[in-house]
């Protein structure tokens, strides 16, 4: 800008000689003002953008420290959720054995009924059986929850899991330390709320901010366990868990990823084969990394036999 302005100053200055003082008075006030409005506004783009640095790099601390406290509150959150079974991440593992048994349980009371129902009917009713459990209030719960079903199945249903035969035979069978079919929705819905709002915290940061999502989001998924990923799975299968897969979070983020091989029995619990592309669970990364060996073979070289 001051390069096309020179000629100006050329011109000006071949207007007078050394020895005019006036002319060199008004050529030196032209340079003072036109360079110092010149510099006036550097220093106003530079103030600018130091403003606006810091104002991306306090961004970037927030979402760092809120990140970081809900992680904290979560690790919170499971090292406090527990009842007489267990507490903890061992209580996941009661979670699933209870509601294996619910699914057993709700799959004979359809199978004697008559009725035809799909895996994730039987899913999604299983579900909100642990969920809500069955009592006084629970079973209201439970009954307007699974309103869109037949009333004659669910009532039946209600009344298998409320017998206190099946109870007992559950407790033995499944080894839980606690009376079955009483219901988590106060340990799960606060669980699961804030779960929730953390991954969500992460996906829906600003693109402004210098934030690897994915890296996020994994440091959250390792901080659950194989039973929590599983229980999440189930969750996110049924209405009441239904952003998990609305939002994508589920598979743009892996966050069952680390489920085993064949974790879910396909006849006893349900298929999830169809749910993900192939190559989305870590068994799948490592089966691929393997070189297949069996036992006949042998490192080159070996004179060992084989047996």
């Amino acid at each position: 800008m001051a390069l096309v302005n020179v000629p100006i100053a050329v011109s000006l200055f071949r207007q007078f000689t050394v020895s005019d003082a006036e002319y060199a008075e008004h050529f030196g006030a032209f340079i003072g003002g036109y360079f110092g409005s010149i510099f006036s506004l550097v220093a106003l783009v530079l103030l600018f953008a130091t403003l606006r640095s810091q104002i991306h790099s306090a961004a970037q601390q927030n979402f760092e420290t809120k990140y970081f406290e809900l992680i904290k509150m979560h690790r919170d959150n499971v090292a406090e959720i527990g009842m007489d079974g267990g507490s903890g991440r061992r209580l996941f593992v009661l979670l699933l054995r209870e509601l294996r048994s619910a699914l057993e349980i709700v799959r004979k009371v359809v199978n004697e009924s008559g009725q035809q129902l799909t895996q994730w009917d039987l899913l999604h009713i299983s579900y909100y059986c642990l969920f809500y459990g069955v009592g006084p209030n629970s079973s209201r719960m439970l009954r307007a929850s699974l309103s869109s079903f037949d009333r004659t199945l669910i009532e039946a249903i209600v009344e298998r899991l409320d017998i206190k035969e099946t109870k007992e035979w559950v407790n033995t069978e499944r080894n839980l330390g606690y009376r079955a079919f009483e219901g988590h929705q106060s340990r799960l819905g606060h669980y699961y709320r804030h779960l929730y709002q953390m991954v969500m915290y992460v996906h829906e940061a600003e693109p402004s901010l210098d934030i690897d999502k994915e890296r996020s989001v994994k440091t959250i998924r390792a901080q659950l366990s194989t039973h929590e990923q599983a229980l999440l799975l189930i969750n996110s299968l049924t209405p009441i868990g239904r952003n998990w897969w609305a939002n994508g979070l589920i598979t743009k983020y892996g966050l069952v990823k680390n489920i085993p091989r064949d974790f879910f029995n396909v006849t006893a619990d349900f298929d999830i084969s169809g749910l993900f592309d192939p190559g989305y669970f870590e068994w799948e990364e490592k089966a691929k990394e393997m070189p297949n060996i069996g036992p006949w073979q042998r490192p080159s070289g070996s004179s060992a036999p084989v047996n």
